[in-house]
């Protein structure tokens, strides 16, 4: 498969290669959300290498440059106004011309406000909509970075406002566009009908709207393409767009998972999943902060089967011991400091009885009946943190479908939880989950047919749940997927499974379609809104992997328990500012050895190789010399080699909106 960082990438490099610019060098200027959209994909040499001689950032404050200018931005209102000021606030424009693309498209109002600013000044040279709304993670997830969602969606405070709620989803329904123009699909849609929830959960419906609205941008989209005479049809087997909510299933984001990368991201301060600061002891005593980046160049990292045993074993055998103890000794690090937690916190006591809840089973395969007596000690213990006895509490009232308020008082007595830490079990109410139950009942047994007592694919004690994402698209591709679980937007043609090739949204076959081949078997994409967690993200890769079947998976965001819990706890009560990492615990000391820090062109701390300009743009270390003069051969005592009187836009008029640039994924 093209992993879709590579996808995102090609996007972007293709639209800073058209523009057409005699002599060729331009400036690349991004606004703050495009910026972190080009970090997920693109290194600074990949721009920098199209002949772009400084990448500037658009709130910032800049010189003038005697060269045309390739914007690339969200179609904001305050964004597009920034643009239009470059060239009409001061006598003399900031660029000689300017390529506006948007990361996806405006508002008309928007739109229009850009045409009727840039047209008289006959500086608009180009014009496109790019499709690129979403940040590549990995290379078969994507996200959205959008934690406030999770507010807009499910707050009681947010979410009755209907512009707020309303508003939300036609901005994610654009946003999975994008996503869908750039994997060049035109998917069939199933979304969660939520059946199985709480009857007075008032928020079931969130899939089937957001579902109506993405069903809508792809046929508007696609009823475009095909009046501009664009192709719609390959041999490629359709895709299918999963659109399910967090109430798809609320054990995992709670469960304590013990594979590497998500046991690591729950139990250890690690920034965006990536970003990974401890502080390290030298040979003579002295100690420093040391910066990892832990992404998909990491092949320890990327390794989703493995668990802690794994990785130590692996490390304890490397060849050329010394070499290697350099080069990893970041993930000797991590290895050390979650075995240290799961020690502290006593997780193999908690994991038993955490699987137990989920799974409906102990593990070997009866049902548990001493549950309230095996939580009781681990309540007690002054030593387990306050967010590991409420994750356990939840699972159990999750579990029972509702306790008892008796039973409730009693638990909570014993684990004396803060104020704020009980309101995050109180708002699992707003996901459809029962609290309080007055008398026992069969409700217990509603959600048996999604939990797992054995099976394959359970191979330790501590991980036997399956996320039910997975059963989810198990089910699906060996069509047994109910379909009042799980309906279409449409009928699909041809077949529940939706498999007959048809339309699609590629201008050309994929780069890896070969004439006459049988089409490989069609992707699937998954979208949750609320949050995706890492268990999740090793379920895709594992369907892909098991059934080599592309699942492509993204959220709003990624989420580990220990946020899950905090943003709970505020529900009622949203933040008013712009969201913030969970509070880090105190830095670990790793054992000594030298750290090997990974090179992030867009830190605040940009390698020897770029200079950083006082204007916050970054630009190639020979590219200027100190007299501020430009490449030789290519800018010399102000003869510049561009042609001013290029008339770029300025003969065409507007253009006939809407601009899309072909999708060649």
């Amino acid at each position: 498969m093209v992993a879709i960082h590579e996808i995102l990438k090609k996007r972007i490099i293709e639209a800073i290669r058209t523009a057409k610019v005699q002599g060729g060098w331009k400036v690349v200027v991004v606004d703050e959300p495009a910026l972190k959209i080009l970090e997920s994909a693109c290194k600074m040499f990949d721009i920098l290498e199209e002949k772009v001689t400084l990448v500037e950032q658009l709130e910032k404050t800049r010189q003038t440059y005697p060269l045309e200018a390739v914007y690339i931005i969200t179609p904001s209102q305050e964004s597009v106004s920034k643009v239009i000021e470059d060239f009409t606030k001061q006598s003399t424009p900031l660029y000689t011309g300017a390529h506006v693309f948007l990361t996806s498209p405006p508002e008309h109002p928007v739109y229009k406000m850009l045409m009727n600013s840039m047209m008289p000044t006959n500086l608009l040279r180009d014009y496109k909509e790019l499709f690129i709304e979403f940040h590549a993670r990995e290379a078969q997830v994507y996200s959205f970075e959008s934690p406030d969602s999770f507010f807009r969606l499910y707050s009681p405070v947010e979410n009755t406002v209907n512009a707020v709620f309303d508003g939300e989803l036609k901005k994610l329904a654009k946003q999975l566009l994008s996503v869908c123009v750039s994997l060049g699909e035109n998917p069939l849609i199933r979304y969660q009908k939520g059946a199985d929830l709480d009857p007075d959960y008032t928020n079931k419906s969130l899939p089937f709207k957001l579902a109506q609205l993405v069903q809508n941008e792809l046929d508007n989209y696609a009823n475009i393409r095909k009046k501009q005479g664009l192709p719609l049809e390959t041999q490629r087997k359709r895709s299918v767009l999963f659109i399910l909510d967090r109430t798809v299933d609320m054990y995992t984001p709670v469960l304590h998972e013990f594979t590497y990368q998500a046991m690591a991201n729950d139990l250890l301060p690690i920034e965006n999943g990536q970003k990974y600061t401890y502080s390290y002891a030298d040979e003579d005593g002295s100690s420093a902060n040391k910066e990892a980046i832990l992404d998909e160049t990491d092949s320890i990292w990327v390794n989703k089967a493995a668990n802690l045993n794994d990785i130590k074993k692996m490390l304890a055998t490397l060849p050329q011991f010394q070499t290697m103890k350099e080069k990893y000794s970041v993930h000797l690090n991590i290895a050390q400091e979650c075995m240290s937690v799961f020690d502290k916190e006593k997780l193999a006591e908690v994991a038993t009885v955490e699987q137990n809840c989920a799974t409906g089973y102990t593990s070997d395969s009866h049902h548990p009946k001493t549950l309230m007596d095996d939580m009781i000690p681990i309540l007690d213990n002054p030593v387990i943190s306050s967010t590991t006895k409420v994750r356990m509490l939840m699972l159990f009232i999750m579990y029972k479908r509702g306790i008892s308020e008796e039973d409730r008082l009693k638990l909570l007595n014993h684990a004396r939880i803060s104020l704020p830490e009980n309101e995050a079990i109180n708002n699992l109410e707003f996901f459809g989950e029962k609290l309080i139950r007055a008398k026992p009942g069969p409700s217990v047994m509603k959600k048996k047919k999604y939990r797992q007592p054995q099976g394959d694919d359970i191979h330790y004690e501590f991980s036997r749940y399956v996320p039910r994402l997975k059963n989810v698209l198990e089910c699906h591709i060996n069509k047994n997927l109910d379909n009042a679980a799980y309906p279409y937007t449409k009928d699909p043609a041809g077949g529940s499974d939706g498999n007959k090739a048809t339309s699609n949204l590629r201008s050309a076959k994929p780069t890896w379609h070969l004439k006459g081949q049988e089409a490989k078997n069609p992707r699937i994409i998954v979208f949750i809104t609320g949050g995706v967690t890492y268990s999740e993200l090793r379920a895709a890769y594992e369907i892909t992997t098991k059934h080599r079947q592309d699942v492509i998976i993204g959220s709003t965001h990624i989420i580990t328990p220990q946020k899950f819990v905090e943003d709970l706890a505020v529900l009622r009560k949203p933040p008013t500012r712009s969201y913030s990492p969970p509070k880090q615990r105190p830095l670990p000391t790793p054992p000594k050895a030298p750290a090997t820090q990974n090179y992030n062109p867009y830190s605040k701390s940009p390698s020897s190789d770029y200079h950083q300009s006082h204007q916050g743009g970054y630009y190639p270390q020979n590219a200027y010399s100190q007299q501020g003069t430009y490449p030789a051969g290519n800018y010399q005592q102000g003869n510049y080699p561009y042609n001013q009187s290029n008339p770029g836009y300025q003969q065409q008029g507007y253009p006939t909106r809407p601009q899309y640039m072909n999708p060649k994924p």
